[in-house]
């Protein structure tokens, strides 16, 4: 051996830059939407976790009556998702207090578990020119995950008006009808 550092190895430095590099180009803006009929709407920002590809929940809260104006509710969603933007990288230890669940007025609610079975969710982001709304289903552990049924999928493109975007969020939320419902 020379001694001479080798031209195709790679530290794990480069690779952690090159991870963070890719991130950037194909970043979502996004934001989570929680709704319960008597406490309304709880809108929050999401951003990426340092060293990761993990989405984190980031202060502050955006809240709305259950009766808000559509109008309104798409302003809203609209401002969490500028957070989303300029909240770029978080370290987790900044935002590990943050427990959103806990600033409902329900009772029985402890945890995010309870908050989940709740609260309807819907997932917001913008990716490239669109912005996609996703009805949440809770899972056995108490988590939220993407439905296999595209029906629960609203595909809007970013220049779509607040008014739109606040229609759409009601009508990912309305009870499905039994099938004896015309």
């Amino acid at each position: 051996m020379t001694g001479k550092p080798s031209k195709n190895k790679i530290s794990l430095h480069d690779i952690k830059r090159e991870v963070r590099r890719r991130i950037r180009r194909v970043r979502e803006d996004r934001a989570e939407i929680y709704y319960h009929p008597k406490q309304g709407y709880l809108i929050i920002a999401s951003a990426v976790q340092k060293d990761s590809v993990a989405w984190l929940s980031v202060p502050p809260l955006e809240t709305a009556a259950a009766e808000i104006p559509p109008k309104e509710l798409g302003a809203k969603i609209r401002k969490s998702l500028r957070r989303s933007k300029k909240a770029g990288f978080v370290d987790r230890k900044d935002v590990e207090d943050f427990h959103f669940w806990q600033m409902t007025d329900l009772k029985g609610i402890d945890g995010f578990r309870s908050f989940s079975k709740k609260f309807q969710c819907i997932e917001f982001f913008r990716s490239g020119r669109t912005l996609t709304l996703t009805a949440m289903i809770r899972d056995a552990y108490g988590a939220y995950a993407s439905p296999k049924d595209k029906e629960k999928r609203i595909i809007l493109p970013v220049s779509a008006s607040d008014e739109t975007i606040g229609q759409a969020v009601w009508k990912l939320l309305q009870p499905e009808k039994t099938a004896g419902e015309a």
